[in-house]
């Protein structure tokens, strides 16, 4: 648990770190030059308060931002597993781009997507058909197997909340050593959804709602 705590905190203490310690390096260099408080001028005072403000709003941005990187050992199925449940619970329309949905070998989750699903809420992107998938597309989920256009699956998997609608953002999965990240990126903030969301476009518009049921 301790690992995977710094593992997710260390680029915000490195941040915060080199934050403050350039903000001490300036305070103690103007402190040097003008150490009686009485002499200092008032557009030095102000400029001081200024950047006193600046530095916690900075520190305020670092610290939001790292709540949107989550760090699991490989091995914390568990862990995963609740993260994709609330995300994919609290999306309202789902994409989910996919190797082979071992994540969701669950009956609550099971129940979840397939809720999604009759609700025409949900997006289904993997690379080819597995038995679950096929139970989602009967449900109603919209199912694309991309490996039949010779797509290889990346390294990389995702998940869009909102897909389509204002205020979407995806989780971004990766390997990170003995780790697996999540990212969280909101739509606008950072090419990483663009990507994500062109990538499902381009498979949906090559291929078409797909379940295999005529094959």
């Amino acid at each position: 648990m301790l690992s995977r705590w710094w593992t997710s905190q260390k680029r915000l203490a490195r941040n915060l770190f080199f934050l403050f310690g350039s903000v001490a390096s300036i305070a103690t260099l103007f402190i040097s030059v003008l150490p009686d408080p009485s002499t200092y001028p008032w557009w030095g005072v102000a400029l001081l308060a200024i950047g006193v403000i600046c530095v916690g709003l900075i520190a305020a941005f670092e610290i939001f931002e790292s709540t949107k990187i989550h760090v699991f050992q490989r091995n914390d199925k568990s862990g995963i597993l609740k993260y994709m449940h609330k995300w994919i619970k609290e999306g309202d329309r789902i994409a989910i781009w996919t190797r082979d949905m071992s994540w969701a070998e669950n009956d609550e989750t099971k129940q979840l997507l397939t809720t999604k699903a009759e609700k025409r809420e949900l997006i289904i992107l993997l690379p080819s058909e597995i038995p679950l998938s096929r139970k989602l597309a009967d449900a109603g989920a919209e199912v694309y197997y991309y490996g039949m256009h010779r797509l290889d699956a990346p390294r990389s998997r995702f998940t869009i909340a909102q897909f389509g609608r204002g205020g979407s953002s995806v989780a971004v999965g990766r390997p990170g050593g003995d780790t697996h990240v999540i990212e969280e990126y909101s739509s606008g903030d950072h090419p990483a959804y663009d990507m994500a969301a062109d990538l499902v476009d381009l498979v949906q518009s090559v291929s078409g709602p797909k379940d295999d049921r005529t094959s």
